[in-house]
């Protein structure tokens, strides 16, 4: 994979990953998501967007398996998985890079670690992601 086209860099915990900047729609500023009984660990509620519902992810513990922290991120990116829009929280937007170099193998949710400035930060699969989003609707 080639980060010629630019990533975004963001936080989520304490963790740093990146995305291609053509696979992210927009970053929004995130207001309180309203709550939906669901079945997925992740979600913390919907927002509405350009006149839709989105289901809003917690980014840490959508790659992580777990729930979102109890403190809520101000910060979304719309991306779509599997085919559908998502609102993506996190806790910051830390950078936006027109080139970083490959460090390191792809593994079950990551395309690879990249070296982005001094530090190495993963860039995320959409498409393993949207895999880990629907094996959660299957289990839930």
């Amino acid at each position: 994979m080639s980060a010629g086209s630019g990533l975004l860099v963001v936080r989520a915990g304490l963790e740093r990953y990146a995305f291609p900047l053509a696979a992210v729609d927009e970053v929004v500023d995130l207001g309180e998501p309203g709550v939906v009984p669901g079945r997925l660990p992740a979600c913390r509620g919907v927002v509405r967007w350009r006149e839709r519902h989105l289901s809003v992810l917690h980014l840490g513990a959508l790659v992580e398996g777990g729930t979102p922290p109890d403190a809520r991120g101000d910060t979304a990116l719309v991306v779509r998985l599997g085919g559908h829009p998502v609102a993506l929280e996190v806790d910051a937007v830390e950078d936006v890079v027109e080139s970083a170099t490959a460090a390191g193998g792809a593994t079950e949710a990551a395309a690879g670690v990249w070296q982005v400035g001094g530090a190495l930060v993963t860039m995320l699969d959409l498409e393993a992601l949207a895999e880990r989003l629907a094996e959660q609707r299957e289990d839930g």
